[in-house]
Formats: structure tokens, C-alpha cells, sequence
């Protein structure tokens, strides 16, 4: 047997071991949070997991490592299901619609988490940018070039901040209405002539 052959296998065995244990401790991790919040332990994480915190260490240098794999992770999956969106409606007031329950289903489903994805970081950048992205490519065909790249800018903002002011009210407006609101804020407006008729963006 050659050798380099056997390392190199043993070596790729290795790799995909230590991305699966990872992945292990980041789901371990976002269970946590979503039920004590985001200031668990790394005690309590590899407690949870049926290991020592030694061993967690070998996976992430500290706590701050583990947050932000545990961030890209879930920002990752909440980007792949906005795309998922995109591609699922068949027009562009769909596509937004349909981006738009997703993003307030999946936010609205762990308080805790979803105030840990949002605090400042590079990772949190990086998303609000794809997200503008992703937004922007939905309405190709409805908003010129020379604006839809700012407008999706401002509607990635708003939704953010939208949902958060609602996470942080009485929730006496249901969730249901709260899409419909954001949803025809980005396409229609919510200021027209009679208060009934929006004017659709053309």
C-alpha cells in the first residue's frame, strides 16, 4: 500500500470526522440557547453533549469561536431558504411575499436564537448584504437598474427592523398581519390617494 495514499486517507477520515463533531456542538449549542438563552457555558454545552469541556476546546479556541460558527450556521440556512423563495415564486410580488414568511417564520420561532443572530458581527453583515442581494435579483424585471440595488438595500432594512420592533412589542399584531404589512410596505406602499388603493411600484 502506498503510504501518502494511507495518510492522505486517514487524513480526509479525520477532516470530515472533526466538520461532523463541529457541526454536532453548534446544533448542542443553538438547542441551548433556544431554551436558557444566549449566555450558556461551554460547561453546560459539553455537558449537553455528553463530553468534557476540554474536548469542546479542541473544536473551538473559546466561546466567541463557538458563537460565531454557531451564527453562520444558522445564518447560512436562513439564507438558502430566502433563496429557496426567490425560486418558488412565480412573480416577483410572490417571490417577496414568500421570502418574507419565511424570514419572520424562521425569526419568530426562537426568540432567544434569533436575539443572538443579530448582534453586531461580520457574519451579520455578510447575510444583511446577501439578503439585499437576493432581494434585489426578485424584482429584475420590476424596479430599473439604477434603483433596485438601494431600494433592496432600504427593504432588507426594513424587515430587519420592522420584526424587531414586533419582537420587542406586546405582539398584539398577529404574526400573519405583520408579513402583510411588511409585504405590502416593500411592494405597494401603505400611504395612497384613498387609503385602500396601493400603487403598485412599476
Amino acid at each position: 500500500m502506498n503510504p501518502i495514499t494511507s495518510t492522505d486517507r486517514r487524513s480526509t477520515r479525520w477532516a470530515h470526522h472533526r466538520e461532523q463533531r463541529r457541526a454536532e456542538l453548534i446544533d448542542v449549542a443553538r438547542k441551548l440557547i433556544h431554551t436558557d438563552g444566549p449566555d450558556v457555558t461551554m460547561a453546560a454545552i459539553a455537558s449537553a453533549s455528553g463530553t468534557s469541556k476540554s474536548i469542546v476546546y479542541r473544536y473551538f479556541q473559546d466561546k466567541d469561536d463557538l458563537k460565531s460558527a454557531l451564527g453562520e450556521s444558522i445564518l447560512s440556512r436562513m439564507k438558502h431558504r430566502l433563496e429557496d423563495g426567490v425560486r418558488t415564486g412565480s412573480t416577483p410580488a410572490e417571490s417577496i411575499s414568500t421570502m418574507v414568511g419565511m424570514y419572520v417564520d424562521a425569526a419568530a420561532s426562537s426568540v432567544n436564537v434569533y436575539n443572538f443572530i443579530t448582534q453586531p458581527s461580520e457574519g451579520l453583515n455578510r447575510f444583511l448584504d446577501d439578503c439585499a442581494t437576493i432581494i434585489s435579483s426578485a424584482m429584475e424585471d420590476v424596479i430599473p437598474d439604477a434603483l433596485r440595488d438601494a431600494w433592496a438595500a432600504g427593504a432588507t432594512g426594513f424587515v430587519n427592523a420592522t420584526f424587531t420592533w414586533w419582537m420587542e412589542s406586546d405582539k398584539t399584531m398577529p404574526k400573519n398581519e405583520l408579513k402583510q404589512l411588511i409585504t405590502q410596505s416593500l411592494l405597494t406602499g401603505v400611504i395612497n390617494d384613498d387609503n385602500a388603493t396601493p400603487h403598485t411600484l412599476g
